[in-house]
Protein backbone atom coordinates (compact mmCIF):
# COMPACT_ATOMS: atom_id res chain seq x y z
CA UNK A 1 0.00 0.00 0.00
CA UNK A 2 1.68 3.34 -1.28
CA UNK A 3 0.96 6.26 0.97
CA UNK A 4 1.72 10.27 0.60
CA UNK A 5 1.47 11.92 4.22
CA UNK A 6 1.08 15.75 3.10
CA UNK A 7 1.54 17.20 6.37
CA UNK A 8 2.40 19.93 8.74
CA UNK A 9 4.80 18.86 11.77
CA UNK A 10 2.74 17.87 14.63
CA UNK A 11 1.41 14.87 15.28
CA UNK A 12 2.61 13.50 12.03
CA UNK A 13 6.09 13.27 13.03
CA UNK A 14 5.20 10.77 15.50
CA UNK A 15 2.65 8.97 13.09
CA UNK A 16 4.88 8.20 10.34
CA UNK A 17 7.97 7.06 12.59
CA UNK A 18 5.72 4.13 13.51
CA UNK A 19 4.32 3.63 10.11
CA UNK A 20 7.30 3.98 8.07
CA UNK A 21 8.16 0.41 10.61
CA UNK A 22 5.11 -1.86 8.39
CA UNK A 23 6.70 -3.50 6.02
CA UNK A 24 3.55 -3.64 3.79
CA UNK A 25 3.34 0.10 3.91
CA UNK A 26 5.56 2.36 1.93
CA UNK A 27 5.02 6.15 3.03
CA UNK A 28 6.63 9.11 1.84
CA UNK A 29 6.19 12.16 4.10
CA UNK A 30 6.65 15.80 3.07
CA UNK A 31 6.89 18.29 5.19
CA UNK A 32 8.04 21.77 6.47
CA UNK A 33 9.39 23.60 9.60
CA UNK A 34 11.76 21.28 10.61
CA UNK A 35 15.31 19.64 10.10
CA UNK A 36 17.19 16.87 9.81
CA UNK A 37 18.15 14.72 12.53
CA UNK A 38 21.93 15.19 13.69
CA UNK A 39 22.22 17.83 10.13
CA UNK A 40 23.96 21.09 10.60
CA UNK A 41 20.68 22.48 10.72
CA UNK A 42 19.92 20.95 13.79
CA UNK A 43 23.13 21.46 15.41
CA UNK A 44 22.73 25.18 15.02
CA UNK A 45 19.19 25.40 16.24
CA UNK A 46 18.77 22.38 18.61
CA UNK A 47 15.36 23.33 19.73
CA UNK A 48 13.48 23.09 16.56
CA UNK A 49 11.59 19.81 15.44
CA UNK A 50 13.92 17.07 13.86
CA UNK A 51 12.68 14.36 11.72
CA UNK A 52 14.20 10.96 10.38
CA UNK A 53 16.68 11.41 6.99
CA UNK A 54 14.28 9.75 4.97
CA UNK A 55 11.40 12.42 4.90
CA UNK A 56 11.22 15.08 2.06
CA UNK A 57 11.39 18.70 3.66
CA UNK A 58 10.05 21.87 1.56
CA UNK A 59 13.09 24.21 2.81
CA UNK A 60 11.62 26.55 0.34
CA UNK A 61 8.06 26.79 1.82
CA UNK A 62 9.50 26.56 5.41
CA UNK A 63 11.53 30.09 4.24
CA UNK A 64 8.39 31.24 2.83
CA UNK A 65 6.40 30.43 5.77
CA UNK A 66 8.69 31.80 8.50
CA UNK A 67 8.59 34.92 6.31
CA UNK A 68 5.04 35.49 6.58
CA UNK A 69 5.31 34.73 10.20
CA UNK A 70 7.21 37.79 10.44
CA UNK A 71 5.37 40.04 7.98
CA UNK A 72 1.95 39.32 9.57
CA UNK A 73 3.14 41.22 12.72
CA UNK A 74 4.27 44.33 11.32
CA UNK A 75 1.73 44.80 8.46
CA UNK A 76 -1.88 44.42 7.75
CA UNK A 77 -2.94 41.43 4.81
CA UNK A 78 -4.32 38.34 4.37
CA UNK A 79 -2.19 36.10 6.20
CA UNK A 80 -4.30 32.76 5.68
CA UNK A 81 -5.03 33.61 2.25
CA UNK A 82 -1.69 33.96 0.88
CA UNK A 83 -0.52 31.56 3.02
CA UNK A 84 -2.74 28.71 1.64
CA UNK A 85 -1.60 30.28 -2.32
CA UNK A 86 1.90 29.79 -1.30
CA UNK A 87 1.57 26.26 0.29
CA UNK A 88 -1.02 25.10 -2.49
CA UNK A 89 2.12 25.47 -4.86
CA UNK A 90 4.80 23.54 -3.39
CA UNK A 91 2.44 20.68 -2.85
CA UNK A 92 1.00 20.58 -6.15
CA UNK A 93 4.68 20.52 -7.65
CA UNK A 94 5.04 17.41 -5.23
CA UNK A 95 1.55 15.95 -6.28
CA UNK A 96 2.78 16.46 -9.93
CA UNK A 97 6.16 14.37 -9.42
CA UNK A 98 4.44 11.66 -8.48
CA UNK A 99 4.60 9.09 -11.21
CA UNK A 100 3.54 5.60 -9.25
CA UNK A 101 0.34 4.86 -8.40
CA UNK A 102 -0.58 5.85 -5.16
CA UNK A 103 -3.50 4.21 -2.73
CA UNK A 104 -3.61 6.91 0.00
CA UNK A 105 -2.99 10.63 0.32
CA UNK A 106 -3.17 11.34 3.83
CA UNK A 107 -3.17 15.20 3.81
CA UNK A 108 -3.85 18.58 6.24
CA UNK A 109 -6.35 20.28 4.05
CA UNK A 110 -5.78 23.79 4.68
CA UNK A 111 -2.27 23.64 3.02
CA UNK A 112 -3.68 21.72 0.20
CA UNK A 113 -6.79 20.69 -0.34
CA UNK A 114 -7.13 22.44 -3.99
CA UNK A 115 -4.15 20.13 -5.16
CA UNK A 116 -5.65 17.03 -4.08
CA UNK A 117 -8.74 17.85 -5.68
CA UNK A 118 -6.76 18.42 -8.95
CA UNK A 119 -4.77 15.30 -8.16
CA UNK A 120 -8.31 13.34 -7.96
CA UNK A 121 -9.40 14.37 -11.27
CA UNK A 122 -6.73 12.41 -13.02
CA UNK A 123 -6.53 9.63 -10.15
CA UNK A 124 -9.99 8.89 -9.39
CA UNK A 125 -8.28 5.38 -7.89
CA UNK A 126 -6.30 7.28 -5.00
CA UNK A 127 -8.39 7.81 -1.43
CA UNK A 128 -8.20 10.76 -0.08
CA UNK A 129 -8.35 10.90 4.29
CA UNK A 130 -8.16 14.75 5.18
CA UNK A 131 -6.68 14.80 8.79
CA UNK A 132 -8.82 17.45 11.16
CA UNK A 133 -7.04 18.75 14.23
CA UNK A 134 -9.15 21.31 15.20
CA UNK A 135 -12.87 22.26 15.62
CA UNK A 136 -15.17 23.44 12.81
CA UNK A 137 -14.93 26.77 12.36
CA UNK A 138 -18.64 27.90 12.76
CA UNK A 139 -18.75 26.15 15.79
CA UNK A 140 -15.22 27.71 17.20
CA UNK A 141 -16.80 30.88 16.01
CA UNK A 142 -19.64 30.12 17.63
CA UNK A 143 -18.38 29.19 21.18
CA UNK A 144 -15.65 32.09 21.11
CA UNK A 145 -16.93 35.15 19.92
CA UNK A 146 -19.42 35.52 23.22
CA UNK A 147 -16.19 35.32 25.05
CA UNK A 148 -13.99 37.94 23.53
CA UNK A 149 -17.04 40.41 23.66
CA UNK A 150 -17.61 39.63 27.05
CA UNK A 151 -13.82 40.54 27.71
CA UNK A 152 -14.05 43.48 25.51
CA UNK A 153 -11.78 42.24 22.64
CA UNK A 154 -13.15 42.02 18.58
CA UNK A 155 -13.34 38.76 17.82
CA UNK A 156 -13.17 40.35 14.42
CA UNK A 157 -9.43 40.41 14.67
CA UNK A 158 -8.82 36.58 15.89
CA UNK A 159 -7.39 34.07 13.95
CA UNK A 160 -10.71 31.73 14.02
CA UNK A 161 -12.83 34.58 12.15
CA UNK A 162 -9.68 35.47 9.71
CA UNK A 163 -9.10 31.56 8.56
CA UNK A 164 -12.80 31.24 8.60
CA UNK A 165 -12.97 31.16 5.10
CA UNK A 166 -10.42 29.03 3.91
CA UNK A 167 -10.82 26.69 6.48
CA UNK A 168 -14.67 25.68 5.52
CA UNK A 169 -13.46 25.84 2.06
CA UNK A 170 -10.77 23.03 2.72
CA UNK A 171 -13.43 20.77 4.08
CA UNK A 172 -16.24 21.43 1.51
CA UNK A 173 -15.69 18.66 -0.91
CA UNK A 174 -13.83 16.02 1.64
CA UNK A 175 -15.03 12.85 1.26
CA UNK A 176 -13.01 11.33 4.22
CA UNK A 177 -11.58 12.60 7.35
CA UNK A 178 -9.67 11.66 10.11
CA UNK A 179 -10.38 13.19 13.77
CA UNK A 180 -8.65 12.65 17.30
CA UNK A 181 -11.65 12.52 19.60
CA UNK A 182 -15.25 11.62 19.38
CA UNK A 183 -15.98 15.12 20.34
CA UNK A 184 -14.90 16.57 17.60
CA UNK A 185 -16.29 13.63 15.28
CA UNK A 186 -19.81 14.71 16.55
CA UNK A 187 -19.29 17.94 15.86
CA UNK A 188 -18.11 16.99 12.10
CA UNK A 189 -21.17 14.51 11.76
CA UNK A 190 -23.31 17.75 12.31
CA UNK A 191 -21.03 20.17 9.77
CA UNK A 192 -20.21 17.94 7.29
CA UNK A 193 -23.16 15.01 6.99
CA UNK A 194 -21.84 13.76 3.47
CA UNK A 195 -18.57 12.89 4.38
CA UNK A 196 -17.22 9.62 6.57
CA UNK A 197 -15.82 10.18 9.54
CA UNK A 198 -12.97 8.11 11.39
CA UNK A 199 -11.67 8.61 14.97
CA UNK A 200 -7.80 8.01 15.89
CA UNK A 201 -7.21 8.92 18.91
CA UNK A 202 -3.63 10.49 19.58
CA UNK A 203 -3.18 8.85 22.64
CA UNK A 204 0.34 8.86 25.03
CA UNK A 205 3.36 10.79 23.38
CA UNK A 206 5.64 8.02 24.62
CA UNK A 207 9.42 8.46 24.66
CA UNK A 208 12.04 6.39 26.35
CA UNK A 209 12.73 9.47 28.57
CA UNK A 210 8.90 9.37 29.26
CA UNK A 211 9.07 6.18 30.02
CA UNK A 212 11.38 6.33 33.22
CA UNK A 213 9.33 9.06 34.59
CA UNK A 214 6.90 8.45 37.61
CA UNK A 215 6.23 11.34 39.10
CA UNK A 216 6.66 11.73 42.63
CA UNK A 217 4.69 11.66 46.13
CA UNK A 218 3.42 14.40 47.55
CA UNK A 219 5.11 15.19 50.77
CA UNK A 220 2.39 15.94 54.18
CA UNK A 221 1.86 19.71 54.04
CA UNK A 222 4.07 20.60 50.58
CA UNK A 223 1.37 22.89 48.35
CA UNK A 224 -0.39 20.99 45.43
CA UNK A 225 1.62 22.30 42.09
CA UNK A 226 -0.45 22.65 39.37
CA UNK A 227 1.03 23.35 35.63
CA UNK A 228 -0.33 24.24 32.66
CA UNK A 229 1.43 24.21 29.01
CA UNK A 230 0.56 25.97 25.68
CA UNK A 231 -0.31 29.20 24.72
CA UNK A 232 -2.34 31.90 27.69
CA UNK A 233 -5.17 32.34 25.50
CA UNK A 234 -9.22 33.06 26.00
CA UNK A 235 -9.77 30.08 23.51
CA UNK A 236 -7.63 27.76 25.81
CA UNK A 237 -9.67 28.52 29.04
CA UNK A 238 -7.04 30.79 31.05
CA UNK A 239 -9.07 32.86 32.69
CA UNK A 240 -11.11 30.53 34.59
CA UNK A 241 -8.26 28.74 35.68
CA UNK A 242 -6.57 32.04 36.84
CA UNK A 243 -9.69 33.12 38.76
CA UNK A 244 -9.95 29.80 40.47
CA UNK A 245 -6.29 30.14 41.28
CA UNK A 246 -7.13 33.61 42.80
CA UNK A 247 -9.53 31.45 45.34
CA UNK A 248 -7.25 29.30 46.50
CA UNK A 249 -5.00 30.13 49.32
CA UNK A 250 -1.22 30.06 47.92
CA UNK A 251 0.24 28.02 50.90
CA UNK A 252 -2.06 25.29 49.51
CA UNK A 253 -1.89 25.36 46.05
CA UNK A 254 0.43 26.58 43.39
CA UNK A 255 0.42 27.15 39.39
CA UNK A 256 3.14 26.91 36.80
CA UNK A 257 2.27 28.44 33.87
CA UNK A 258 4.68 27.98 30.86
CA UNK A 259 4.00 28.95 27.63
CA UNK A 260 3.71 32.53 25.80
CA UNK A 261 0.67 35.20 26.12
CA UNK A 262 -1.62 35.73 23.14
CA UNK A 263 0.00 39.11 21.74
CA UNK A 264 -3.56 40.47 21.43
CA UNK A 265 -4.76 39.32 24.62
CA UNK A 266 -2.04 40.57 26.67
CA UNK A 267 -3.99 42.95 28.42
CA UNK A 268 -7.15 40.58 29.67
CA UNK A 269 -3.90 38.28 31.06
CA UNK A 270 -1.58 41.09 32.55
CA UNK A 271 -3.35 41.71 35.83
CA UNK A 272 -2.85 37.72 36.56
CA UNK A 273 0.74 38.19 36.94
CA UNK A 274 0.46 40.12 40.39
CA UNK A 275 -1.51 36.67 41.76
CA UNK A 276 0.72 35.45 44.22
CA UNK A 277 0.03 31.86 43.73
CA UNK A 278 0.64 31.80 40.15
CA UNK A 279 4.02 31.86 38.18
CA UNK A 280 4.29 32.57 34.57
CA UNK A 281 7.68 31.01 32.95
CA UNK A 282 7.27 32.24 29.82
CA UNK A 283 7.62 29.10 26.46
CA UNK A 284 10.55 26.83 27.25
CA UNK A 285 11.67 24.26 24.73
CA UNK A 286 10.12 21.14 24.63
CA UNK A 287 12.71 18.95 25.69
CA UNK A 288 13.43 21.12 29.08
CA UNK A 289 9.49 21.04 29.48
CA UNK A 290 9.39 17.01 29.04
CA UNK A 291 12.19 17.12 31.86
CA UNK A 292 10.61 18.49 34.45
CA UNK A 293 6.70 17.77 34.01
CA UNK A 294 6.86 14.90 36.30
CA UNK A 295 8.09 17.42 38.82
CA UNK A 296 4.39 18.29 39.32
CA UNK A 297 1.09 16.89 41.24
CA UNK A 298 -1.78 17.73 38.80
CA UNK A 299 -1.69 19.06 34.92
CA UNK A 300 -4.49 21.04 33.48
CA UNK A 301 -5.73 21.68 30.40
CA UNK A 302 -8.93 23.85 30.52
CA UNK A 303 -9.42 24.69 27.08
CA UNK A 304 -13.10 25.94 26.33
CA UNK A 305 -12.60 23.70 22.55
CA UNK A 306 -9.44 21.21 22.15
CA UNK A 307 -9.35 18.30 19.67
CA UNK A 308 -7.25 16.48 21.42
CA UNK A 309 -4.47 17.89 23.41
CA UNK A 310 -1.00 17.06 22.94
CA UNK A 311 -0.01 18.29 26.30
CA UNK A 312 -2.24 16.58 28.07
CA UNK A 313 -0.97 13.74 26.51
CA UNK A 314 2.32 14.78 27.16
CA UNK A 315 2.11 15.08 30.83
CA UNK A 316 -0.17 11.46 31.30
CA UNK A 317 3.30 10.03 29.52
CA UNK A 318 5.10 11.75 32.81
CA UNK A 319 2.98 10.30 34.85
CA UNK A 320 0.73 13.44 35.76
CA UNK A 321 -2.86 13.08 36.86
CA UNK A 322 -4.54 15.60 34.35
CA UNK A 323 -7.53 17.50 34.57
CA UNK A 324 -9.51 18.77 31.48
CA UNK A 325 -13.04 20.16 30.33
CA UNK A 326 -16.10 18.67 28.99
CA UNK A 327 -14.47 19.78 25.82
CA UNK A 328 -11.26 18.72 25.02
CA UNK A 329 -11.51 16.08 23.17
CA UNK A 330 -8.69 13.95 25.34
CA UNK A 331 -11.65 13.47 28.35
CA UNK A 332 -12.63 9.64 26.79
CA UNK A 333 -9.02 8.71 27.38
CA UNK A 334 -9.35 10.52 30.52
CA UNK A 335 -12.49 8.71 31.60
CA UNK A 336 -12.29 5.61 30.14
CA UNK A 337 -8.97 4.93 32.21
CA UNK A 338 -9.79 6.71 35.09
CA UNK A 339 -6.55 9.24 34.61
CA UNK A 340 -7.71 12.43 35.93
CA UNK A 341 -10.84 14.71 36.36
CA UNK A 342 -13.01 15.86 33.44
CA UNK A 343 -15.17 19.36 34.65
CA UNK A 344 -17.42 21.97 32.97
CA UNK A 345 -15.90 24.49 29.91
CA UNK A 346 -16.28 27.61 31.32
CA UNK A 347 -17.04 27.02 34.60
CA UNK A 348 -14.37 28.40 37.34
CA UNK A 349 -16.43 26.65 40.52
CA UNK A 350 -16.23 23.16 38.72
CA UNK A 351 -12.89 23.56 37.70
CA UNK A 352 -12.14 24.46 41.99
CA UNK A 353 -14.08 21.55 42.66
CA UNK A 354 -11.47 19.12 40.06
CA UNK A 355 -8.86 20.94 41.65
CA UNK A 356 -9.29 20.38 45.59
CA UNK A 357 -10.57 16.93 45.08
CA UNK A 358 -6.52 16.18 43.84
CA UNK A 359 -5.42 17.32 47.45
CA UNK A 360 -6.14 13.74 48.69
CA UNK A 361 -3.15 12.17 47.84
CA UNK A 362 -4.26 8.42 47.90
CA UNK A 363 -6.96 9.88 45.08
CA UNK A 364 -3.93 10.92 43.35
CA UNK A 365 -1.81 7.73 43.38
CA UNK A 366 -5.01 6.08 42.18
CA UNK A 367 -4.93 7.67 39.19
CA UNK A 368 -1.62 7.47 38.51
CA UNK A 369 -1.25 3.81 39.40
CA UNK A 370 -4.04 3.84 36.37
CA UNK A 371 -2.00 5.94 33.99
CA UNK A 372 0.35 2.51 33.74
CA UNK A 373 -2.60 0.01 32.37
CA UNK A 374 -3.52 3.57 29.49
CA UNK A 375 0.57 3.36 28.63
CA UNK A 376 0.26 -0.71 28.40
CA UNK A 377 -3.20 -0.04 26.16
CA UNK A 378 -1.73 2.56 23.93
CA UNK A 379 1.34 -0.15 23.24
CA UNK A 380 -0.70 -2.55 21.75
CA UNK A 381 -3.24 -0.18 20.14
CA UNK A 382 -1.74 3.53 19.82
CA UNK A 383 -2.62 6.32 17.28
CA UNK A 384 -0.45 4.63 13.90
CA UNK A 385 -2.19 1.18 14.33
CA UNK A 386 -5.86 3.10 14.32
CA UNK A 387 -4.90 5.10 11.63
CA UNK A 388 -3.15 2.18 9.72
CA UNK A 389 -6.61 0.74 9.96
CA UNK A 390 -8.25 3.26 8.17
CA UNK A 391 -6.18 3.15 5.70
CA UNK A 392 -6.83 -0.70 4.87
CA UNK A 393 -10.42 0.05 5.20
CA UNK A 394 -10.13 2.73 2.95
CA UNK A 395 -8.38 0.91 0.12
CA UNK A 396 -10.27 -2.31 0.66
CA UNK A 397 -13.77 -0.41 -0.25
CA UNK A 398 -11.84 0.74 -3.47
CA UNK A 399 -11.64 -2.74 -4.14
CA UNK A 400 -15.01 -3.76 -3.58
CA UNK A 401 -16.23 -1.10 -5.68
CA UNK A 402 -13.71 -2.40 -8.33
Amino acid sequence: MKTLLLARPDHSINLYSRLSQQSDLHIQYHTFGVFKKNSLLNKWKPYVKTVDSSVDISYQFTAFHRLLHFLQKRFPFDYYKIENQISEYFYRNILEKQTDKVDIIHYWPVYCYRAIESFKTSNPQTKLLADVYATHPDYACELLEPEYNQLGLSFKQSHFYKSRERDIASLETAENIVVPSEYLAQIYRQYLPQANVFIASFGLQITPQTKERRGYFRAFGEPLKLVFTGKISIEKGCTYLFEAMKQLPSKNFSLDVIGEIEPSQYSIFKKYRHVSNIRFLGKIPNTELLAILSSYHVFIMPSLSDAYSLAVSEALSSNIPVIVTENVGNKDDVLKYKVGEVCKAKCTESLLKSIISMCYEEYRQLLKSNIKHFLQENERYGYAQQVLNIYQTLVSNTQIMS
